[in-house]
């Protein structure tokens, strides 16, 4: 059985406020406010977690509140490893309003000089890397370079590591560089690479094999949200349907809680076929909670039940 690594190099405290009836240019009343301590990395550990997965969440933090942020994570249940720099984990909020889509507002104030970095690579290249799959998420922070970042993940992968990169940081160039196990581009990143975005889970299957033969990843997952997604290694091309939710509550954070489905299928050694319809499960499920709270098993469960794997 794979063993799972998550590595966030920038994390945030995620504040999500409820206006039902936000309207942009005008003072709104906030009605609820929750604080979650997040980043792309640590929604797919939670999400491994709250559903009985074993995973270890490699995690900067900063020393001005990292205590709180470190605190949160143990509370949900989250095994860490923690490397400390200074200054202040940034934050993020998100506007919920009761109708239409959820505005969110990203600080890029994060710095990570390179000695710190330089330790959480010993320490993941120490580990045997063979047995292991790995998540590197979220963008680069300031005080990183890429080109570095693009070396570490390299000897990662070269180590034998499985390894999914999930970052708006890279390009395509940087990607078929990298060559990772796994990309899920979102609909920007697909217009980057293919200059189009796919609107059928067809078209979809069709841009994911043609991004695995163009070498930006051994395998390609594209979600079209509410639709499903597609996934294919270049040779074989699966749609994934997924049941339709009503009334979904946060969309934010599902696609990070699809690949800890699909890292949690993987480490299991589960067919193909399984692992992807947990991965959607997991990403589906993520949609009926709150914020960035991860996926409930039970719904989980419930949603994998309704979901079909179809070869494209």
């Amino acid at each position: 059985m794979k063993e799972i690594r998550t590595v966030t190099l920038n994390p945030s405290f995620d504040l999500h406020y409820s206006i039902p009836n936000f309207e942009s240019g005008k003072e709104n009343l906030v009605t609820s406010v929750e604080i979650e301590a997040g980043g792309k990395g640590i929604n797919t550990s939670r999400a491994l977690s709250a559903n009985g997965v074993k995973n270890l969440a490699y995690v900067v933090v900063g020393r001005e509140n990292g205590g709180d942020f470190v605190a949160r994570l143990q509370r949900d249940g989250m095994t860490c490893r923690v490397f400390e720099t200074e200054g202040r984990i940034r934050e993020n909020l998100t506007v919920h309003p009761d109708h239409g889509k959820e505005t969110r507002i990203s600080l890029n104030t994060f710095r990570v000089p390179e000695p710190v970095l330089h330790a959480l690579e010993t320490e993941l290249l120490a580990e045997r890397l063979p047995d292991l799959l790995i998540s590197f998420s979220g963008r680069i922070p300031m005080g990183v370079d890429k080109g570095r970042t693009i070396e570490m993940l390299r000897k990662l992968i070269h180590g034998g590591a499985k390894t999914v990169v999930d970052s708006s940081s890279f390009s395509p160039d940087d990607l078929r560089e990298i060559h990772p196990w796994l990309i899920k581009p979102n609909e920007q990143e697909i217009m980057d690479f293919l200059g189009r975005v796919p609107g059928t889970l067809r078209e979809a299957a069709v841009a994911a094999k043609e991004l695995v033969q163009n070498g930006v990843s051994e395998t390609v997952m594209i979600s079209l949200g509410g639709d499903g997604a597609a996934w294919s290694n270049g040779k074989d091309s699966y749609c994934l349907h997924i049941p339709k939710l009503e009334h979904p509550i946060s969309t934010i954070g599902a696609g990070d809680s699809t690949i800890a489905g699909l890292l949690a299928g993987t480490a299991q050694g589960l067919p193909i076929e399984q692992t992807l319809g947990l991965a959607v499960a997991y990403g589906t499920a993520a949609c009926m909670t709150p914020g960035t709270q991860p996926p409930r098993p039970e719904d989980v469960r419930a949603v994998l039940a309704r979901v079909t794997v179809e070869m494209a």
